[in-house]
């Protein structure tokens, strides 16, 4: 059986690493350039810096405008894409094989000969105000981000990636320039390739890439203190949204395979416990799901719901009693067997594309520094058994990290406080 993902990586002269995997089945690359800075990385006032800088990359370089950017890729019937997470900024390109070297010209292009003209800053602090504007209006986006910033107090990690309006009005070419002189190095950026990656693709990216210099990128931060609470944002909405949740485990913490499959059993599927009590027999809601936001060094958890003002405490009160009878019962073989299976089908059918291969590869080296195997998660998930469900449950599930945020047309919440 081959093992995937089958990758290799190479360190140039710079410090810049590439990663790469071969899938000879296909006629398409997928490449992307991971920058290692994200909303994480910014001080107050820089908050949504690092999504503007994203934006503010494709809006024109030496020897391209903004058009000849996207009409570069288009002419080949390629795609071309950015994002802004927390701890990463993606930029990346899928072309057929025998276009590989438009995308590296363009994707070198943009990162590394980008104008950030104050005319075009001007211009693009429009559209996202307009983004921001739009988010505002989206109250089950909004909701998570009030929650993280609720449950993370004050923390980077907690802050909205886009930014605030006062922030991106403030955003200078000079701003920009100091936080690329800071983040943007080769030694804290992966290039990942995925599909038919023609022969000596790294001599073919050296010419671009030699000149690149810069020096390590410093990742210590604050450290967050998680503390639970109650908070409610007034908001003129037809339904109340809310988040429900607690602490969860870090990408590089070994619990992180047994919470995703108590997160699965408790609200990750439209079998799972909450889907099942709260919506199917009850009627309660519509959505109703529970996440995991794992980041380099912490993580949160929570569950999410839309329902109607009158059902609010219902649906909070039955959130909360799942979290006590995994605590207390733990979890039935079946359900552990089902969420096992479902974790390991999702993975490996999220990894067909050239795309989610790339992704995966950057991630990987990022947080590990090393390529983790489908089989090697096949072991982990396989070994997770009765006690690991309720020892993690029993951690995690506590008061002190009990977190309640909820947007909607509310003057006052009518649930005064809650346990786990």
């Amino acid at each position: 059986m081959t093992t995937i993902p089958n990758a290799t990586k190479i360190t140039l002269n710079n410090g810049l690493r590439i990663v790469s995997e071969e899938i000879p089945s296909t006629r398409s690359v997928s490449m992307g350039f991971m920058i290692g800075t994200g909303s994480s990385n910014e001080t107050g006032a820089e908050s949504g810096i690092s999504h503007f800088i994203e934006h503010m990359t494709f809006k024109g370089t030496k020897k391209r405008s903004a058009f000849d950017i996207v009409r570069a890729l288009d002419s080949i019937g390629g795609r071309m894409n950015a994002y802004t997470s927390k701890e990463q900024t993606m930029f990346l390109a899928v072309v057929l094989d025998k276009h590989i070297d438009t995308a590296i010209d363009v994707l070198c292009d943009i990162l590394l000969n980008s104008l950030f003209e104050p005319a075009a800053i001007k211009l693009e602090k429009g559209v996202i105000l307009e983004e921001i504007k739009m988010y505002e209006d989206t109250p089950d986006d909004l909701i998570h981000d009030f929650f993280a910033e609720k449950i993370l107090h004050g923390h980077s990690l907690g802050k909205p990636i886009i930014g605030s309006k006062k922030t991106v009005k403030s955003f200078k070419q000079e701003d920009i320039s100091k936080y690329r002189e800071k983040w943007y190095s080769p030694k804290n950026t992966i290039i990942s390739l995925a599909g038919a990656i023609p022969p000596q693709v790294a001599e073919r990216l050296w010419p671009y890439l030699e000149a690149w210099k810069g020096s390590e990128v410093d990742f210590s931060s604050a450290k967050a203190k998680l503390k639970g609470g109650i908070y409610l944002k007034k908001k003129k909405t037809e339904q109340v949204n809310l988040c429900l949740g607690v602490k969860g485990v870090s990408q590089v913490d070994e619990n992180r395979y047994p919470y995703a499959i108590l997160d699965n059993i408790l609200g990750g599927s439209m079998s799972s416990r909450l889907f099942q009590e709260v919506r199917e027999k009850r009627g309660l809601v519509y959505s109703i799901y529970s996440a995991s936001s794992p980041f380099r060094n912490l993580g949160i958890s929570y569950v999410y719901a839309g329902t109607s003002k009158k059902n609010l405490k219902q649906v909070v009160d039955l959130i909360l009693e799942q979290y006590r009878k995994i605590k207390k019962e733990g979890v039935h073989p079946d359900e552990l067997q089902r969420a096992k299976e479902y974790l390991k089908g999702t993975l490996v059918l999220g990894l067909e594309s050239t795309s989610a291969r790339m992704s995966w590869l950057a991630k990987s080296e990022f947080y590990y520094k090393r390529f983790m195997t489908i089989d090697e998660i096949f072991a982990k998930v396989d070994k997770v058994d009765q006690d690991d469900i309720i020892k993690l449950a029993n951690n995690f599930f506590r008061d002190e990290y009990l977190t309640l945020a909820v947007i909607g047309d509310l003057n006052k919440l009518p649930i005064k406080e809650i346990h786990c």
